[in-house]
């Protein structure tokens, strides 16, 4: 037997009408989904892979440099990281393993959210250029380390582009890159590329606070380059995310061929700068747990794993996977940033219990947070689950 489901809670505010009331947020409403976006941008370049137009052991600079040349004359991948470069392969990329800086930096993050910056369109270029600039430019050799970086995707988008047969970066079609079994995961999906924000997303954000220290902003009207293009710029529901990972890395592997995924499930623990020996990275994909304990990277199947990935981006929260031991996908969004564990330590975890419970009568114990009932609520988290089940 199987089925599909989505839950939504909250209520979406009409921004810039401070009088109106506010509406129910439903399952249909859309959202920002931040590094979830990097499984789509890493099967892409799989799916590249799987007909025969790149090896992931390819100098990356053979794809990448022809497109930084177009997009600004000069540029090449040694000219912006530095000699070491030229050993940076396209797997390095999808694997966070390149060595390459990151431009996810509280200093960028502010940036992009002034008035001035935050409603013109940024070229991915810029976010490359950013991240060169932070020294040194590689933290490792390329291959030597697994350490977490968004522009490693940025990179990977470069070698989509390369491969898309399109003039400019702005008209990258990424589900067009799949086979045609594979695209119908996409139907709900859309990849920003410069429109504005608004036109394709229904639910506000709110940023403010967090590592980055972001002053308080709605994130709404704003140019959706500000979202680093195929590092974090998916905008759909929960429902279509949960479907997507089902897709991928359910039993029938219908995004991918099977033998494929199995190549992308090859985890190394990050062990370099964020998140070091907590999370195991595969080609993008993560292996995260609810009970992590600390010397001991997650591992699947243990209770409480799941292979997917988070997000993280301006105003919006999101965690998405296979569950370890439901034999289901689960996505689970919210449009704040500013409470880090609202989604992951909070709704993620006690739906994985209460999951466990009704569906097997399995008693789990992880450390999950309780929801604080002061106050009227203000944020408008959503959740949607695709559950299969053989029995």
């Amino acid at each position: 037997a199987s089925a599909e489901f989505a839950l939504a809670a909250g209520v979406v505010p009409q921004p810039g009408v401070p009088s109106s009331v506010p509406r129910p947020t439903t399952v249909n409403d859309t959202f920002l989904f931040g590094s979830g976006t990097k499984p789509y941008t890493a099967s892409g370049v799989m799916a590249l892979r799987d007909q025969g137009l790149l090896s992931l052991d390819d100098a990356l600079e053979v794809h990448v440099d022809p497109v930084l040349a177009k997009l600004k004359p000069g540029t090449t991948l040694r000219g912006l990281f530095g000699e070491a470069a030229a050993h940076i392969t396209v797997g390095h990329t999808v694997r966070m393993q390149s060595g390459v800086q990151d431009f996810d930096v509280p200093t960028f993050d502010n940036l992009l959210l002034r008035a001035n910056e935050t409603y013109r369109v940024h070229s991915p270029v810029e976010f490359v250029e950013y991240a060169s600039t932070q020294k040194p430019s590689l933290i490792c050799a390329p291959g030597t380390c697994v350490s977490y970086s968004s522009n490693n995707f940025v990179l990977a988008g470069f070698v989509l582009l390369a491969h898309a047969n399109v003039t400019d970066w702005w008209d990258l079609d990424l589900p067009s890159l799949f086979p045609a079994q594979g695209q119908l995961f996409f139907s709900g999906s859309h990849f920003f590329q410069r429109e504005n924000l608004q036109n394709l997303l229904t639910v506000p954000g709110h940023t403010g606070g967090g590592w980055a220290k972001t002053p308080p902003v709605l994130i709404w009207n704003q140019s959706s380059t500000i979202l680093g293009w195929t590092c974090g710029n998916m905008v759909t529901t929960a429902l279509d995310v949960a479907k997507f990972m089902w897709g991928l890395l359910g039993p029938h592997s219908d995004v991918l061929p099977a033998s494929t995924v199995e190549e992308m499930k090859h985890f190394v623990p990050l062990n370099k700068g964020w998140a070091a020996g907590s999370i195991q990275y595969g080609t993008g994909l993560m292996i995260e747990s609810m009970a992590y304990t600390p010397g001991r990277p997650p591992t699947l199947p243990d209770w409480g794993t799941y292979i997917g990935h988070g997000g993280d981006t301006y105003g919006f929260l999101s965690e998405q996977g296979i569950v370890s031991g439901l034999n289901a996908s689960l996505s689970i969004v919210a449009n704040q940033d500013t409470d880090g564990g609202i989604v992951q330590q909070e709704a993620f975890c006690q739906s994985i219990v209460v999951a466990a419970k009704v569906l097997l009568g399995k008693t789990l114990s992880f450390p999950c947070r309780s929801r604080r009932r002061e106050g009227p609520p203000t944020r408008s988290p959503a959740t949607a689950e695709q559950v299969t089940s053989s029995r």
